[in-house]
């Protein structure tokens, strides 16, 4: 849907089709508030890259490869420049009872990884050695909603049904605005359930294609 259908939407359920209570900026920057928040939900925005290593670099900021980059769920390595490999998702906790010292640990091939979201990294263990410093490491993430400025914008990458759920953020967030409680939470119930539906289809979906993964690999002869 384009700006304008989503805002057009807003405004039916709002019982207000002219501007007397909220402006189209107001109802404008609403919208560009549901995507962050869904974006951020949800995880719908999915994006890959690279980062290039550097040999003795254990930590990279993510910000810096990928500015609008919400979180991390995937990472590939290209060990040694010959193979893709997937890293195992590590915490530091963990290295610190498994591999005491571990942050002075030699130069290796990097086999594990770790990240936080709050301190805005990833780091490898072991760090890179000579043979594994390059454009080496792949990021799997979820990235930030696009603000929309155009009346004839759409969401860019959120799916229909989330754009349905924006417009029940921003009724939310109007009726909040002039202390309508009650219907501002049957507008903010509705948008939650719309997220959960959303999530729930998402994950089942994945289970369906991790299945037939499966039995594609136990058909192979």
């Amino acid at each position: 849907m384009t700006r304008l259908r989503i805002r057009d939407l807003i405004r039916k359920r709002l019982g207000e089709t002219t501007s007397a209570f909220w402006t189209d900026t107001e109802l404008n920057n609403w919208i560009n508030d549901s995507g962050h928040d869904i974006a951020d939900k949800v995880k719908c925005i999915k994006k890959n890259g690279v980062i290039t290593t550097v040999e003795s670099t254990s930590e990279y900021v993510l910000t810096d490869a990928f500015p609008r980059i919400l979180s991390v769920y995937d990472v590939d390595f290209y060990q040694n420049g010959t193979t893709w490999v997937k890293l195992p998702l590590v915490t530091r906790l963990t290295l610190d009872a498994t591999n005491t010292g571990w942050r002075s640990a030699p130069d290796s091939t990097p086999d594990q990884y770790y990240t936080d979201r709050e301190e805005n990294l990833i780091g490898l263990y072991p760090s890179p050695n000579s043979n594994n410093e390059g454009a080496y490491l792949r990021v799997y993430y979820s990235q930030d909603y696009t603000d929309m400025t155009s009346d004839d914008d759409t969401p860019t990458n959120i799916p229909f049904s989330l754009q349905e759920a924006m417009v029940d953020y921003v009724v939310s967030t109007g009726y909040e605005t002039r202390g309508w409680g009650d219907k501002t939470n049957d507008a903010k119930e509705k948008y939650i359930r719309r997220l959960k539906s959303y999530m729930i289809q998402r994950d089942f979906e994945k289970q369906e294609d991790d299945q037939d993964v499966m039995k594609n690999y136990r058909n192979i002869r």
